[in-house]
């Protein structure tokens, strides 16, 4: 079982609602998690995160009067219906979050226990916000390994999305600091991306896959897209299956 570091015993119960396959031990070295504010925070090498649903940032992506963003564009593509997407890459929230609010179904893996409670706070955050609340009952989140997920689920979805972590940029000031923490802590591989395309693409289990991708970055697993959506950094890589 999985051990959590967390500042203090009496925040044990309150994660414990989050989930109950953790173990919990007190340590203040290192990476914890705390509560401040009514939020669920991590430190990590003298940084905090936290994730929020509501802050102006989600927002603005959710106005239903705002320009479509990339990640929308390329899952949807020139489909009117609502889809079931898998997320494989769940990270801080924003894309999974975003498609949900479009109002399709969304199932979100996150493999790190420390982002994966983050992650569950801050739904349950959203919950309580009349505005938010019938977009988290979009979303399942859970806690696994995606390509242990793919292989032994049975359920089959419309689009399949990866968005791998990219090399940090040099000299990147416009990297946001939560961005940068979360390079830190998961410290993914390019190896692990392509065994994770690989397994998608094999698995038969969707109907296309995107993949998010520098700009001038290479295909994953050196397989060509069905076509690509660019923007000025990155780029959707799309696979028709």
């Amino acid at each position: 079982m999985i051990t959590i570091n967390v500042f203090d015993k009496n925040i044990i119960d309150q994660i414990k609602g989050l989930n109950l396959r953790f173990d919990f031990s007190i340590c203040k070295e290192d990476k914890y998690l705390f509560y401040e504010n009514g939020f669920l925070k991590l430190y990590n090498k003298n940084k905090e995160l936290y994730i929020d649903f509501n802050s102006n940032d989600i927002l603005n992506r959710i106005n239903p009067q705002a320009k479509k963003c990339s990640v929308v564009q390329a899952v949807e593509g020139r489909n009117k219906s609502k889809l079931h997407i898998l997320d494989t890459t769940a990270g801080l929230g924003r894309d999974f979050f975003t498609l949900a609010a479009r109002g399709h179904k969304v199932t979100a893996i996150e493999k790190d226990p420390y982002i994966f409670l983050l992650l569950s706070d801050s739904i349950k955050r959203a919950k309580d916000i009349p505005t938010l609340e019938l977009i988290t009952k979009n979303i399942t989140l859970i806690y696994d390994n995606s390509c242990d997920y793919i292989s032994s689920t049975n359920e089959f979805f419309d689009c399949v999305y990866i968005d791998p972590m990219f090399p940090p940029r040099k000299k990147s000031a416009k990297v946001k600091l939560d961005m940068q923490s979360l390079h830190e802590l998961l410290q993914n591989n390019e190896n692990s991306n392509k065994s994770l395309f690989d397994n998608a693409y094999s698995s038969a289990k969707a109907k296309k896959i995107v993949v998010k991708r520098p700009i001038n970055g290479s295909f994953l697993s050196d397989r060509k897209p069905t076509s690509q959506l660019k923007g000025k950094t990155n780029r959707f890589d799309i696979y028709c299956l």
